[in-house]
């Protein structure tokens, strides 16, 4: 069985998103031991109606993602130069390659569930300070938030395509929550740029960390579904 490896985000993000993700999180020590009590109650914000939609929209992406069909994997390069024209030059035909390249037939969709998510991210650290979290505070916040709200299923093309075990579908299954956590907490990294103010400097560097989480998201589902069609 082939076994194609998702892109790992400690390993192959750019030092960009990484530098500021710890900026944003407050990686100190206790990302190493952690003896103090968590800084958020998570039963509070996993009850409230903002963080839900935000998990649900992340997710839908995530899944649209996944079941998209593309004659060939684009390179980080090709599909960043699309989506830095995209929203660099408000150009409608990137906008609308960005969105068939994410799996949505409809051009509006995907950015307005995009837009969706950002908001809601800025209500989020808003109400709850999201910097405050250490990385491994706000790992366990949003998978735990995306296994109470799971809502993964495979396409009826997929059910039909492969003869899936128990043990393939929890494969899958497993892969597409880590690739939907990852993309989740590098877009709560991408809006803490912010903290830079939206000068020219922090609005692009905003852009570059989320073209790249995209293009995390885009490759790592994509690996999921590959690995699912290998999977006996």
């Amino acid at each position: 069985m082939k076994n194609f490896k998702p892109i790992k985000f400690n390993i192959l993000a750019p030092i960009i998103i990484v530098f500021f993700s710890i900026l944003l999180f407050g990686c100190e020590k206790e990302n190493a031991i952690q003896t103090t009590k968590p800084l958020l109650n998570n039963s509070d914000i996993n009850k409230d109606s903002t963080f839900k939609l935000f998990l649900s929209d992340i997710q839908e992406i995530s899944a649209t993602v996944s079941n998209a069909n593309s004659e060939k994997l684009l390179t980080q390069d090709e599909f960043e130069l699309i989506y830095n024209k995209a929203i660099n030059e408000n150009d409608i035909n990137s906008k609308n390659e960005i969105s068939k390249i994410m799996g949505f037939s409809d051009y509006s969709l995907f950015w307005k569930t995009r837009d969706r998510i950002l908001n809601n991210i800025v209500l989020l650290n808003k109400k709850y300070n999201l910097k405050k979290l250490s990385t491994t505070e706000m790992e366990s916040l949003i998978s735990n938030g995306l296994a109470n709200n799971n809502t993964f299923n495979i396409s009826n093309d997929g059910v039909k395509t492969f003869n899936l075990n128990p043990g393939c579908y929890e494969m899958f299954k497993n892969c597409e929550d880590q690739a939907t956590a990852m993309y989740a907490i590098e877009q709560v990294g991408c809006v803490g740029l912010g903290v830079l103010g939206w000068t020219v400097v922090g609005g692009a560097l905003f852009i570059a960390c989320e073209a790249t989480s995209y293009y995390h998201l885009y490759v790592n589902d994509r690996t999921c579904r590959t690995n699912l069609r290998y999977c006996r």
